[in-house]
């Protein structure tokens, strides 16, 4: 560790709950814990997280804030304004990418991210990754998975009610909800609990506390909600939105297939069914779901972040 610049994280001044910024706001703290000069970088002089609380040095792009030669930004893959206004700074700026899907929110017309003076580039799935190889010919597309608090997404005592996310496919979700309803009019004390612009602990107690998920997950680079709801013991039913096919199994969920909202609303039907009647099945997906949820600790992601600075910070 040579370089006496900082590590600037841009990121959003996101109101609402965001796994992204979250996310940066990780990456922040384990390379401050690491001995890393390395800040969050917001736009608006002041703005804190109202539903998230991470204590990570924060830094404001206001007129004092000032860059320096040896400073390395790193820009959300969406972030157009900020891109444009680094454009002609020189300095070392990488792209940290979170989503494929909105890469042209920041890239205009046939503009490359090296015409914006980008680096590099690193993201957070292996989903990203092999598409940024393939679309975009880089050799090769560092990955920092995403990681889940362990300790505060886990099973408790389950209640057989449906949780769900609705900010993407509101359209899909409300067909799934009334189809449902109209075929099994037996189920209909079952509770549809929103997890929707609640803090982290109160998602955490309410996924842990739900016997299923719904997860109307699309064009997602990973999809958090599903696997924070699969660490949490909910039986998950729904689309992986392509990012989560990097956890998403047969065995591990009820997966349906993309877009088809009836086959969706007719398999939460069979799952509460077989919930209802503590069929065995579900104990067995509930374990490889727990499993597979298990892999996402933030020792793996420390670990991977500082191999990855440990190259780029010279």
């Amino acid at each position: 560790m040579s370089n006496n610049g900082r590590i600037l994280y841009i990121t959003h001044d996101s109101h609402a709950p965001s796994g992204g910024v979250k996310t940066i706001y990780s990456h922040v703290s384990h390379l401050v814990k690491n001995g890393y000069p390395a800040f969050v970088v917001h736009n608006q002089a002041g703005f804190k997280l109202p539903w998230f609380e991470c204590n990570v040095p924060i830094l404001y792009a206001d007129k004092d804030f000032q860059i320096s030669p040896k400073d390395i930004i790193v820009i959300p893959e969406d972030y157009g304004a900020a891109l444009e206004a680094l454009r002609n700074i020189n300095v070392k700026k990488y792209i940290f990418c979170q989503n494929h899907f909105y890469i042209f929110k920041g890239l205009q017309r046939d503009n490359t991210w090296a015409d914006l003076g980008i680096s590099d580039v690193f993201c957070s799935s292996e989903i990203i990754s092999k598409f940024l190889q393939s679309i975009f010919d880089y050799d090769r597309v560092p990955v920092i998975h995403y990681a889940i608090h362990l300790e505060l997404f886990k099973p408790r005592k389950k209640k057989l009610q449906i949780a769900y996310m609705p900010r993407k496919r509101p359209a899909e979700l409300d067909f799934i909800r009334n189809l449902f309803n109209r075929l099994y009019k037996q189920y209909k004390e079952v509770s549809w609990i929103c997890i929707d612009k609640v803090n982290e602990a109160k998602v955490a107690e309410i996924l842990s506390e739900s016997a299923i998920f719904l997860s109307t997950s699309l064009f997602e680079g990973f999809g958090l909600p599903p696997i924070e709801a699969m660490a949490c013991g909910c039986v998950v039913v729904g689309f992986h939105g392509s990012g989560g096919l990097e956890y998403a199994s047969s065995d591990n969920g009820y997966w349906c297939e993309e877009g088809n909202i009836i086959e969706c609303a007719k398999t939460l039907g069979h799952v509460v069914s077989i919930i209802h009647n503590n069929d065995e099945k579900v104990n067995n997906v509930r374990n490889q779901a727990l499993k597979k949820a298990g892999e996402y600790t933030f020792d793996r992601q420390e670990k991977e972040l500082l191999d990855f600075w440990s190259k780029v910070y010279k």
